[in-house]
């Protein structure tokens, strides 16, 4: 019985360190909108990591063998979480990163005389898009910026970049959907 309790606790583990996690972003993006949204996502992520750690510190208190606690803290609760994170943070960027979103949104915004096609292809042209995206990265200190050329400026987004691109060449054989 007392195992099928600690099985039933390390299922629930991950979506309480996700549910952590978006209380944690929701009041971080509330009480400090000057925080950039990359940055409250990162300290939420790590606030359900640590609500993840101290229910594995809480199982070991009820009882359950360390080995057990580590080996499915590692393999089992740790991935769930990350793939639940990572499931949300898609879905918070997904108003800022999805063009056709931003285009409704700004048609609704505008209500009944509507936006000219010259206006939309001025503000989603790809250019122009790319240079707001280099800005930001820039403006977070991802990017350094040299009259113009580019070099990497904090290596943050370069583990996560890693990690992506390793998942991908496992799941798909190569490092991007698409190349052959």
């Amino acid at each position: 019985m007392q195992q099928m309790f600690f099985q039933l606790c390390h299922l629930a583990a991950p979506v309480l360190a996700l549910a952590v996690m978006c209380t944690a972003h929701a009041i971080w993006c509330r009480r400090s909108p000057e925080i950039p949204g990359l940055n409250a996502l990162a300290g939420s992520g790590l606030a359900g990591l640590v609500a993840l750690g101290a229910i594995q510190v809480a199982l070991l208190a009820a009882g359950q063998s360390a080995a057990e606690v580590v080996l499915a803290g590692l393999f089992i609760d740790a991935p769930i979480y990350g793939c639940l994170a990572y499931g949300y943070a898609n879905f918070v960027n997904l108003g800022q990163s999805s063009v056709r979103i931003r285009i409704y949104r700004e048609l609704l915004a505008a209500g009944e005389q509507g936006l000219s096609a010259r206006f939309l292809r001025g503000e989603y042209d790809e250019a122009a898009m790319l240079k707001v995206r280099l800005s930001r990265l820039v403006a977070a200190g991802d990017l350094a910026d040299h009259a113009g050329t580019y070099t990497l400026g904090r290596r943050r987004l370069w583990h996560i970049g890693s990690c992506v691109f390793g998942l991908k060449k496992i799941v798909l054989g190569r490092h991007t959907e698409f190349s052959s």
